[in-house]
């Protein structure tokens, strides 16, 4: 019998997870302008993946009412059979990309090897695309990314020193301030685990016996018994068309890259964490799609559940699953982008100051100690409270090499649970961030709309955040138009048309801001349909109409 080893609980309950319309799968491609060879691919991940054990390991388990799991060596192991080359079909563009790449997400992973695959695809522009699947049992997002990393060179030619020792620098994590004010809480969510699920799925569905249970000898502190009243008596989330019914089939998005300066622009202009600015965009998307779907929003907000990295600094490179998630209202309701981004930094810091994450970790725990079909009941009623999934994943900040071939784009999807049917990946690489965001055909069958919105959201705030410039530079401008006469100088002006004042160029600056402020969607196309809905193409660049509307007018 193969030599093997116990599955961690939390391990399990992604296991357990695992379902035909929600695949608890991590699913991430990175773009060659150069195509990467398969030999080379298979040599790189030959020497480098495999130093990692659970990438050689299948999953077995023992039967019986307290079944448990167990990692062990797949005595038949061959790399090529997780190694997959493919052509892109015809056109070979982004949209033939996405509807193959929405194709295999769906897939399950083989149990009787393990759980994952990459898949050179040929045929995208004038190189090639790396797609790869790992289940989330074997790690978190934080996890594999260093994982992913330690494939990577910062040369074409980089030499691999020693696989998971590498990278063991502390890396950012825009929500590491959590762990300051939850440690407090750490030993009193410990004790709390094992004794919450134990109840039983009975005390999650009559809230007053969980608050009785949770005030039971005094052993959990103030704060944490907060967080399990908010948890056992918080309502499901708002009824949008992001919830309801869902079916296999997935559709996949992702966005033009933004540049991270600019975020931090913003980010320093508001008073705001990167974190803040990104999610905020987001949040003006998720309104704006919500309202072109016809939903009334006024007041209204919808909740994401966030994962948050517990891990500390020396432990990035384990695998295995060491974090928690919070529930984080997004307040979709607010339509100025400054109110909407100064109510979602309320929220980020409240989280910050709560043991909240360290308590799920522990409920995370238990479903993976509990009997199947009672975890499957856990997972569903806490997947009612939230709408999404969200979570950001800071990457490195230069170009990086793979099997000698530079990257240039890097997306991921993270998976969700339960009756969530969307989920929202901010991924920061080389200086740019990326959005990738999948979605329930039956509840969202366009999230290009979303991704869309997403960087119109942005160049709102950015927009904004830059406005003191503006007004500054146009003071200057005047101040030297008044001592010059058309001497040159070095004195940096906003840029205008040459016929326009200063004072000029600003008003229109601001009317192009409230016209964004007044169209939730300025990249549409504004004519009319035969039907009387506004066409959903895209605005041909400098005019309001899309190349078919342009001409029949």
């Amino acid at each position: 019998m193969p030599q093997r080893e116990p599955m961690s609980s939390v391990d399990r309950s992604w296991l357990m997870m695992d379902n035909p319309t929600n695949r608890m799968v991590i699913n991430g491609f990175w773009v060659f302008a150069e195509p990467v060879e398969y030999e080379r691919v298979l040599a790189v991940l030959q020497e480098r993946l495999l130093v990692y054990r659970r990438f050689r390991q299948r999953i077995s388990e023992s039967g019986g009412p307290l079944s448990r799991a167990f990692w062990e060596d797949d005595p038949h192991f061959d790399i090529r059979a997780h190694l997959h080359h493919i052509g892109l079909p015809a056109p070979g563009d982004k949209t033939a990309l996405q509807e193959l790449m929405a194709e295999l997400i769906v897939q399950p992973l083989e149990h009787s090897r393990p759980l994952w695959d990459f898949y050179i695809i040929d045929g995208y522009g004038r190189g090639n695309v790396l797609f790869g699947r790992i289940h989330h049992c074997i790690g978190d997002g934080a996890a594999l990314v260093q994982v992913l990393l330690s494939l990577t060179d910062a040369q074409p030619d980089g030499v691999f020193d020693g696989g998971p020792q590498r990278r063991r620098s502390r890396s950012w994590n825009p929500l590491r301030p959590l762990l300051k004010g939850a440690s407090k809480a750490l030993n009193n969510a410990v004790q709390l685990g094992g004794g919450l699920v134990s109840a039983g799925l009975e005390s999650l569905s009559k809230p007053e016996q969980l608050l009785e249970l949770v005030g039971e000898g005094g052993r959990v502190a103030g704060q944490v018994t907060g967080v399990l009243a908010k948890l056992a008596l918080m309502p499901g989330d708002e009824q949008t068309v992001f919830r309801g019914e869902l079916g296999v089939a997935k559709r996949v998005a992702w966005s033009e890259a933004i540049s991270l300066d600019d975020v931090k622009l913003v980010k320093n202009v508001m008073g705001a964490t990167v974190n803040d600015v990104l999610v905020a965009a987001l949040t003006g998307s998720l309104r704006a799609y919500l309202l072109g779907r016809g939903e009334a929003l006024d007041g209204k907000e919808i909740r994401a559940m966030v994962p948050v990295n517990i891990r500390g600094g020396a432990a990035s490179s384990e695998l295995g699953n060491k974090f928690a998630l919070v529930y984080l209202a997004l307040p979709v309701g607010v339509a100025d982008p400054m109110d909407r981004l100064f109510a979602v930094k309320k929220r980020m810091d409240e989280i910050k100051a709560s043991p909240e994450a360290l308590i799920t970790y522990q409920i995370l725990s238990g479903v993976g100690r509990t009997p199947g079909d009672l975890a499957t009941l856990i997972t569903r009623y806490f997947a009612t409270k939230a709408s999404a999934v969200l979570t950001n994943v800071p990457g490195p900040q230069q170009k990086l090499y793979f099997a000698g071939k530079s990257f240039d784009k890097m997306v991921f999807w993270v998976p969700q649970s339960g009756s969530i049917g969307m989920g929202l990946s901010i991924y920061s690489y080389a200086g740019e961030v990326t959005i990738g965001v999948i979605t329930d055909e039956k509840r969202v069958p366009d999230p290009d709309r979303i991704v869309e919105g997403f960087v119109d959201e942005f160049n709102r705030l950015l927009a904004l955040a830059r406005l003191p410039e503006a007004e500054e530079n146009a003071r200057r401008s005047r101040r030297v138009s008044t001592r010059s006469t058309g001497a040159q100088t070095g004195v940096q002006e906003i840029p205008i048309q040459s016929e326009q004042t200063p004072e000029e160029a600003i008003a229109e600056l601001l009317g192009q801001l409230r016209t964004a402020q007044d169209d939730p969607e300025p990249h549409r196309c504004t004519a009319l349909t035969k039907a009387g809905t506004r066409c959903r193409n895209r605005r041909s660049e400098g005019i309001e109409f899309c190349r078919l509307h342009r001409t029949t007018r």
